[in-house]
């Protein structure tokens, strides 16, 4: 063993026995070789002597909670002292040393000489008859004969709390409540008081339930062994507990890192239950798969693993089936739909999307768009977009039809969306495009219109789930800014549209629950602007999806408003009756609803003439019914008549919407 003569620890040791024993830990239980620390260059009296014992005891609790143990080995013992020699230069002690009493030769001088080892061992334990009330480890605590022992306690100590002020966790909030119990303890007298161990754990209890309650959800707290000091203070200690590793089970197509991305930033931090539950919301977002989540222990003392579990769909590709009659008698009445997404072709939750429209009845337009997203794995919740949309329009019937009248729509795109905020009750959304639109029309050969614009769009989306009021609010905006024109002058079909344009589109959508088979929604939704659009920017009214008794579009203003109000209810008179399809109730399959809708819409300044303002309204009924377990299949029907003075651009006196899809 190598000996190292110190001529300060020498002195220390002959000159204050006193702090050598005041920096040895905490008495350990019967059985356990005690464990001393010899400290040299600090003060040997007075308060900074017990800030310096303080510092050393608080080291080796840490050590005790990191090795697991209620001692340390040789190595782990040694590792703690040059910890402690590490804290002391950092408390300004530059010339401290922490060594294990073997390393430190002690030579007392003088006639009656002692030999070092016993010099050593009278340094290291206290006087007799100056036994401290001891807190035993917890398994001793248990035996019969700890049940009535009690020990004089003037307060508590907690150790352990991080900062986290959002939670309401703090060093000092905790402090505080070991305090409020303390004052508990005594009646609020202050003065010390007779305490079982049962009655420490308690205070120890209540601060694992304030962590529990503030989403810590594996942190505890707890009376480690010690010896209470002259002082009274009894220590409690805290284990936050952190994540350690992140684990991956049950993918095949997805990449692991894909699934654990969201989570990875979570190593190291507390393990709280908000940032696990927002972790797998981030997780169920990517296409084909659901997560859930379970955990082991970690490899360290007070690190828990989280262990995510992926459920991929049986294959890779989704197809839509489906058909509506939203169309008009110049583009075609009905429109069969079919779509396409292939979900996660590259293993990390990108999505690849195809649609299409077939418009019959006259067979004039058809649709087609497609799509691509891919998710920066790096960042939870944002993603990369391009796509593209093209409309071919044909109209060959109708009194139209010798005019020829035929042209492109289309649209390219390409930007980014994030999701900054994921939990269960709000999520937040913004979204970044750079739009190339693009329509022709002409007819007889003559080319009567050709508009290209470059539109950049900044949007917003926010969704809450009201638990008080039982609700869902839904808010979605969007700024959108012309950045070029390239339109072909003169523009026939729209002559005094400005090349420079920007304008504001903002909804809102209240889902209120009223019983568990009754609903209200209120929907209300705007766009301005001072320019005069051009007809792909312009604000539509009526149609399936605005003031459903009139026509789609039949009212195209610069700037407007549509709201409506819809009372739903679930399967009246039938309720909890079983239907025959899958032998499920009525309730879950067939939606009954009524609703009033009102649209007005303003002409922009910039336009020439006497531009009145449109203002449609109508009420109407309808119903949903759903076969969720066959294919997903949904009916969707709405009928409305106008309830304004205005007629609709047909002459109809009612309109009438369906539409129907299956999902395989």
């Amino acid at each position: 063993m190598r000996i190292a003569c110190l001529a300060a620890a020498v002195a220390l040791a002959l000159a204050g026995g006193d702090a050598w024993a005041q920096a040895s830990p905490p008495a350990p239980a019967a059985g356990v070789p005690a464990q001393d620390i010899l400290v040299s260059g600090v003060p040997t009296d007075g308060p900074q002597a017990a800030q310096v014992q303080a510092l050393i005891q608080d080291e080796y609790r840490q050590a005790l909670a990191a090795a697991g143990a209620i001692a340390l080995d040789a190595a782990q013992l040694q590792a703690a002292a040059r910890q402690i020699t590490a804290k002391l230069h950092q408390a300004g002690w530059a010339d401290a040393h922490a060594y294990l009493p073997g390393q430190v030769l002690a030579v007392h001088l003088g006639a009656g000489a002692t030999p070092a080892a016993t010099v050593a061992q009278a340094l290291a334990t206290p006087a007799a008859g100056a036994t401290a009330p001891k807190v035993p480890p917890l398994r001793d605590r248990e035996a019969a004969a700890a049940q009535d022992q009690t020990l004089s306690v003037r307060g508590f100590r907690v150790q352990g709390v991080g900062d986290h002020p959002g939670d309401g966790i703090t060093p000092a909030a905790v402090q505080a409540l070991a305090d409020e119990q303390f004052a508990t303890l005594s009646g609020g007298t202050g003065k010390p008081v007779q305490a079982n161990f049962s009655q420490l754990q308690q205070v120890a209890d209540r601060i694992t339930d304030r962590y529990r309650k503030a989403g810590f959800i594996v942190a505890t707290a707890y009376v480690p062994a010690q010896t209470v000091g002259a002082d009274g203070i009894v220590h409690v200690d805290v284990l936050e507990g952190t994540i350690g590793k992140v684990v991956v089970k049950g993918t095949s197509r997805y990449r692991a890192g894909a699934i654990a991305a969201p989570a990875e930033r979570l190593r190291g931090e507390p393990l709280r239950k908000q940032d696990i539950d927002s972790a797998l919301l981030y997780a169920r977002d990517l296409p084909g798969v659901t997560v859930s989540s379970t955990f082991q222990p970690g490899a360290k003392t007070g690190q828990t693993d989280l262990v995510m579990v992926a459920h991929e769909a049986r294959r890779p590709f989704v197809f839509t089936l489906g058909g509506n009659n939203y169309g008009t008698e110049l583009t075609g009445r009905y429109r069969a739909q079919a779509g396409a997404a292939w979900t996660s072709p590259l293993g990390i939750g990108d999505q690849l999307t195809a649609n299409v429209d077939y418009a019959f009845d006259p067979r004039s337009n058809v649709y087609g768009a497609l799509g691509y997203r891919i998710p920066a794995v790096v960042v939870a919740g944002l993603s990369g977009v391009i796509g593209a949309t093209r409309s071919e329009l044909q109209i060959n019937s109708g009194a139209f039809a010798d005019l020829q009248i035929k042209g492109p729509t289309s649209s390219t795109f390409a930007g980014a969306d994030w999701k900054f905020v994921n939990t269960d009750d709000l999520q937040v959304q913004s979204s970044l495009r750079y739009i190339r639109e693009k329509s022709q029309l002409g007819a007889l050969g003559v080319k009567l219109s050709d508009e290209r614009f470059d539109v950049a769009e900044l949007g917003f989306g926010l969704q809450r789930t009201d638990q008080r009021l039982r609700g869902l609010d839904v808010v979605q905006g969007s700024l959108r800014k012309s950045v070029r024109d390239d339109s072909t002058k003169p523009d026939l079909v729209s002559p005094d549209h400005d090349s420079n344009f920007s304008l504001l589109r903002l909804s809102y959508t209240r889902l209120q629950f009223l019983t568990r088979s009754q609903r209200m929604y209120f929907k209300v939704g705007g766009q301005y602007t001072k320019y005069a659009l051009p007809p792909l920017e312009q604000f539509v009214i009526g149609g399936p999806d605005s003031v459903r008794a009139y026509p789609i579009a039949d009212a195209l203003t610069d700037r407007g408003w549509y709201g409506s109000l819809e009372y739903h209810v679930d399967a009246p008179f039938l309720g909890d009756h079983v239907s025959p399809f899958y032998d499920r109730p009525w309730r879950e399959l067939l939606e009954v609803e009524v609703f009033y809708d009102f649209g007005r819409g303003y002409a922009s300044h910039h336009r020439d003439g006497n531009n009145p303002v449109e203002t449609l309204e109508g009420v109407g009924a309808g119903l949903i019914f759903r076969i969720p377990r066959f294919h997903h299949f949904e009916f969707r029907l709405d009928a409305s008549v106008p309830t304004g003075s205005r007629d609709a651009s047909d002459k109809g006196g009612y309109h009438i919407y369906s539409r129907f899809g299956f999902t395989f």
